[in-house]
């Protein structure tokens, strides 16, 4: 079933690669081309951000040049060229088959970290293969997220208007369901060009509606993806506390299944204008300002 919507979609949370717990979760590059193709028949996905397993489970560099190589296959980033920028597109003409485009998501890699003033010029190149954001895995890879001591590779990001994405997940330290959540709202007041995207992981609970109301209400560039936000009204709340602007969709594929989480957004008791919003302008307005 083709869903004729007319509503295109932005997913910020697709992941590739080999799953290390899990082989059901498992896809090689040439199942996840094929997949991203099928879905942006079947539901208007036109552009996705790609995550890579081996980035989380294995070696941040590996699995950034990996998924470089991705991009690459997939999307023909050697050929691409730069295009003027508006909300119809992600700053970049598809030079391969299909009508969708793929971008990536960077990993801190050990580097930046010994040498942070390699950063800005790495950033560069990886935003050339295809990279349109940098997720953040302080308690997966043992670093830290404070806006002081990861302070210089904010002001980068800062200056880039680079989005960073962070699981829930990663900001509870003890494992216990307490999320430093007074980080990051701090990390995005000392950094307000960054936009920040925190990404529900594999929380399904309603617990943090009233810490989400806040955060929006407190800050200009917190997000929240949506994959996790099936409680009945929430989606709805969420934006009547702080409009349609602060939500992106992600379909957290392949955890979940794709139609889930495009559903979701279809069916949502609100105003097309905010469903369109929700699914993808709010993530190709942020694409779309970076300053590389």
């Amino acid at each position: 079933m083709i869903i004729d919507n007319g509503i295109e979609f932005f997913d910020t949370n697709f992941w590739i690669g080999e799953n290390n717990l899990s082989e059901k979760y498992t896809s090689d590059d040439e199942s996840a081309a094929k997949a991203i193709a099928e879905r942006a028949e079947k539901y208007n996905i036109t552009a996705t951000l790609v995550t890579h397993f081996n980035s989380l489970f294995c070696s941040p560099e590996t699995g950034n040049d990996l998924l470089a190589c991705f991009l690459k296959q997939v999307n023909g980033f050697r050929n691409v060229t730069p295009v003027k920028k508006s909300l119809k597109d992600t700053g970049y003409k598809e030079s391969g088959p299909g009508n969708f485009i793929c971008n990536g998501v960077l990993f801190m890699e050990f580097e930046y970290f010994k040498s942070p003033g390699i950063f800005r010029s790495q950033l560069k190149r990886r935003y050339e293969e295809g990279f349109r954001c940098i997720r953040l895995l302080p308690k997966s890879h043992k670093y830290p997220f404070e806006a002081t001591l990861l302070k210089h590779i904010y002001e980068v990001l800062n200056d880039c208007r680079f989005p960073v994405m962070i699981s829930i997940d990663e900001m509870d330290i003890t494992g216990d369901k307490y999320i430093e959540w007074m980080k990051i709202l701090h990390v995005a007041g000392s950094f307000g060009n960054m936009p920040i995207i925190i990404d529900g992981g594999n929380s399904k609970e309603m617990i943090f509606n009233s810490y989400m109301y806040l955060l929006i209400q407190n800050s200009s560039n917190i997000y929240f993806n949506t994959h996790n936000l099936f409680g009945l009204g929430q989606i709805e709340n969420i934006v009547s506390c702080g409009g349609s602007e602060r939500l992106i969709f992600d379909s957290y594929f392949p955890f979940y299944e794709t139609f889930l989480s495009v559903d979701r957004i279809l069916e949502a008791d609100l105003p097309e204008k905010e469903k369109r919003n929700i699914a993808s302008l709010n993530m190709k307005n942020i694409v779309d300002n970076i300053i590389i």
